[in-house]
């Protein structure tokens, strides 16, 4: 069976929607028992890590446009011509969107709804472009693949057409790479303190930072016992005067950027705790993947954080800077609650696996080909 996947979409590099994807693309390439040919539509900046993979004589690359403007042409008007060209059996659109001129069997991968159910922290051109895509794609698939219970619910209640054709393939932590290398310039900067509490993801206001922010500068230095809050993550939209009025408020938040993978490992394994007071979350991957290294977690008590955390986490309405306060508070004061949710943490985060998501969405491409 021939497969396309569109990840022309993906960013230059790994943030959540990629790690899905080279978190797939990797069992599959493991996996000689699979007998098809994935055609994968990718940019050039995307190309950079998925080449990396070593993917076999199965996969097959098509340069896609790095241009975001030219990429929504690209994939409405050239992309249905290349998968009649290549004979594709069923396609898969792993980020949102679907060639809507295509006549082949569709499958589409919806996140979250947040364009919709929270539109001002989004892009002006967002909130207008992915609710429209969204809607026609589930309405175009043969299958729809949701990443949580909570976006398939959220799926069933704005966009009826999703009932009855929606599956879900829960995500997993990765298993990063380790290295002692390359973040000098970092724990230079953490030293001499008493560890460090670390803040995991794409910097946008989803993210809630200017919440977090608050409620950790809230909190008396004597209290922060001299601990750090290190922002992880590659700068997004929006948040340009949040990150730089912290910067120069206090020395106690450190911005690292983008990190790769083995560097992250590093880093997430030395935190104290993981603060994740997200607005919504479709999943929440830096909530299990700090659980799996034993990282106790803070997050919030809506959306997809609430449904994976499994109670093996510090809930927190996400909207209250006092609640999100109290439970820094608690992480940074109380080791007897650090230890407990390092434990059911680990065990919670055992229970997922890339294996099991890689399989459960290649049955949905090989049904959605025969319907």
């Amino acid at each position: 069976m021939k497969i396309s996947i569109d990840a022309t979409g993906l960013g230059g590099v790994k943030t959540g929607t990629a790690v899905y994807l080279t978190e797939i693309l990797q069992v599959w390439n493991q996996s000689p028992d699979i007998d098809h040919n994935f055609f994968i539509f990718a940019s050039p900046k995307t190309s950079g890590y998925l080449n990396t993979l070593g993917l076999d004589s199965r996969f097959s690359f098509i340069d896609a446009p790095d241009s975001r403007l030219m990429r929504v042409f690209w994939q409405q008007l050239l992309m249905p011509w290349h998968l009649w060209r290549l004979g594709i059996n069923v396609h898969w659109g792993c980020g949102f969107v679907l060639p809507l001129l295509s006549r082949r069997r569709m499958v589409v991968t919806i996140y979250d709804l947040t364009f919709q159910l929270f539109p001002a922290v989004h892009e002006r051109v967002k909130r207008y472009y992915f609710p429209l895509m969204i809607s026609a794609a589930v309405r175009k698939a043969k299958r729809v693949i949701a990443i949580s219970e909570t976006t398939r619910n959220d799926l069933h209640q704005l966009l009826p057409a999703s009932v009855g054709k929606t599956e879900v393939t829960l995500l997993a932590p990765r298993t990063l790479p380790s290295t002692d290398a390359g973040l000098d310039s970092i724990f230079d900067t953490l030293a001499g303190g008493r560890g460090y509490v670390i803040c995991l993801g794409t910097l946008e206001p989803r993210k809630n930072l200017r919440r977090l922010f608050d409620a950790w500068l809230d909190i008396d230095k004597d209290d922060r016992l001299g601990i750090k809050l290190v922002v992880v993550g590659v700068r997004g939209w929006m948040m340009g005067q949040v990150t730089s009025r912290n910067q120069e408020a206090d020395d106690s938040v450190v911005f690292t950027g983008f990190l790769e993978d083995a560097d992250l490992s590093l880093l997430l394994g030395g935190a104290l705790a993981l603060a994740y007071p997200s607005l919504y979350e479709g999943f929440g991957l830096p909530v299990l993947e700090a659980m799996s290294q034993g990282v106790p977690v803070l997050t919030s008590n809506t959306g997809a954080t609430q449904e994976i955390s499994g109670g093996a986490a510090l809930l927190v309405d996400a909207t209250d800077v006092l609640a999100i306060k109290d439970a820094l508070l608690r992480l940074l004061k109380d080791g007897e609650l650090r230890e407990r949710l390092s434990v059911l943490g680990i065990a919670h985060a055992a229970r997922y696996s890339w294996t099991q998501t890689a399989r459960q969405t290649l049955a949905v491409l090989e049904q959605a080909a025969t319907l």
